[in-house]
């Protein structure tokens, strides 16, 4: 559950963060939106998949994740030292921050509830938000860029689904794991962009994927699933260790 609250400089004029990255502040996650727009950063890094979500008027649509696990809760890009990758998905980094809207116009909201949010009591730890004359800090102007080009890579969104399911690019696939211990695990419940029918599309529609700027993110998510062996090997890494 959440709790957003408008981000004001009175009511939040004391407010810090911890900016850091571990299970404690909300990141053992197995996986998080990712937008097409970094699709290029991600790739090198994590597979990125999709799967269906519930729309607000009751059907199902396609969102693109970046995956961090094997296992519901499971973040292989966590150590002790933080985030073990060299990129963050904007959709993780906005935490504890989301866009709310007042009609037309966008607000900034943050989560309450949030456990980045240092507590009373617990003295000057963590980033402040604002500064003491009330202005922006250093890290809130970061926050409403990455923001500001969230939103406006998550509009594109919805086209680049539209484009993929009008061709019929997505198809659904099962990934079985022999773990080292011997073990067997399953992946299911995702897609992935079908190779050879993107192939067998007729010029024109490949010409149409490229003017829309499509085509680009399309092979950037079929190179991403070479990162699934390492995920794989981050997870026998992780229980030879347990």
């Amino acid at each position: 559950m959440t709790r957003p609250a408008l981000l004001d400089n009175v009511t939040h004029r004391h407010l810090r963060l911890h900016t850091g990255r571990s299970a404690a502040l909300g990141d053992a996650r197995q996986s998080a939106l990712a937008l097409p727009a970094e699709f290029r950063q991600l790739q090198a890094h994590f597979p990125i998949v999709f799967q269906r979500v519930d729309g607000q008027d009751g059907g199902s649509a396609f969102q693109p994740i970046a995956l961090f696990g094997l296992e519901e809760g499971q973040n292989l890009f966590l150590s002790d030292a933080g985030w073990d990758a060299p990129v963050v998905p904007m959709a993780l980094q906005r935490d504890p921050f989301m866009i709310g809207r007042n009609g037309d116009t966008l607000q900034l909201h943050i989560d309450l509830d949030s456990p980045r949010i240092v507590g009373p009591g617990q003295g000057e730890v963590g980033t402040a938000v604002f500064l003491p004359h009330g202005g922006h800090s250093e890290y809130l102007d970061h926050v409403v860029s990455l923001l500001e080009h969230l939103h406006a890579h998550a509009q594109q969104l919805p086209a680049f689904i539209a484009a993929l399911t009008q061709h019929q690019l997505l198809e659904p696939f099962v990934l079985d794991v022999e773990l080292a211990d011997g073990s067997q695990s399953r992946l299911s419940g995702l897609y992935t962009v079908h190779e050879e029918r993107l192939a067998a599309l007729p010029g024109a529609a490949l010409q149409a994927l490229a003017r829309d700027n499509h085509l680009l993110p399309i092979y950037m998510q079929l190179a991403s699933l070479s990162q699934l062996p390492g995920l794989i090997e981050r997870h026998n890494r992780l229980h030879a260790i347990g």
